[in-house]
């Protein structure tokens, strides 16, 4: 807002229009004298012809900027609750009912959030995932370590995690064939980029997140099963 510029509230905007549209709907829905007073009928009836249609793009007009908000409010809740909450399940000790898993949540945008989870024993898996109303993307970060090769072509991910691929791509995910290498607290990581589009409704559907949540559960799981020791930090590796 610029200095000095007063900025009338939304509602005084559209006061007006629905103060017109009522007097419309009045003379044609009136009393029974108005009623038999075909000239205030039909000059009702054509000003509330014109009226409503105006009124309804000018409520759209209004009310369409501020429905962001609930959109960007509705990523955060997945990002930062629903999903950080099914994959502290990973390693849930099932006799005794206890989540032994941990799960470090750092958002780094409206729409990105990483997560460093850490397993019972003791291996780590990084992750994340961007979330863009109608598409997500998620990216699995397998650092350096002692006595391993970098991974340079996307079929070694296939002949790593074959079953997990296979899930995934079945769940409608679709993989970047191309290697990622990034940097991440000054160490190397090989990327493996996973991406699907989602329902247009997704961010309003309580279904749809949580199945999608549980789906990237059952993903990141068998993914783990699957990385077996390529997960586990140097310093439990033996030489």
């Amino acid at each position: 807002m610029r200095k000095n510029e007063i900025r009338l509230p939304t509602l005084f905007h559209i006061e007006p229009i629905f103060c017109f549209m009522g007097l419309a709907i009045y003379a044609v829905f009136g009393g029974v004298r108005l009623a038999h007073d075909s000239g205030i009928l039909q000059a009702g009836m054509g000003l509330l012809g014109v009226l409503l249609p105006l009124s309804v793009a000018i409520v759209f007009l209004t009310f369409y900027e501020a429905g962001v908000a609930p959109l960007k409010k509705a990523t955060e809740k997945v990002l930062t609750q629903l999903i950080p909450e099914v994959l502290v399940c990973l390693g849930r000790d099932k006799e005794n009912d206890q989540e032994l898993t941990r799960v470090v949540t750092t958002p780094l945008l409206d729409y990105i959030c990483r997560y460093l989870i850490k397993l019972p024993d003791k291996r780590e898996l990084q992750l994340d995932v961007q979330l863009n109303v109608r598409k997500v993307s998620v990216v699995f970060y397998f650092p350096e370590r002692k006595g391993r090769c970098r991974i340079a072509c996307f079929s070694e991910f296939e002949r790593l995690f074959e079953h997990t691929l296979a899930g995934a791509r079945h769940e409608g995910y679709a993989a970047n064939n191309v290697v990622g290498h990034t940097r991440i607290e000054d160490r190397c990581c090989d990327n493996l980029v996973l991406y699907k589009t989602l329902p247009r409704d997704f961010l309003w559907n309580s279904a749809e997140k949580l199945y999608f949540a549980q789906d990237m559960q059952v993903m990141v799981e068998s993914l783990i099963q699957e990385a077996d020791a390529l997960l586990m930090p140097d310093e439990k590796i033996k030489d």
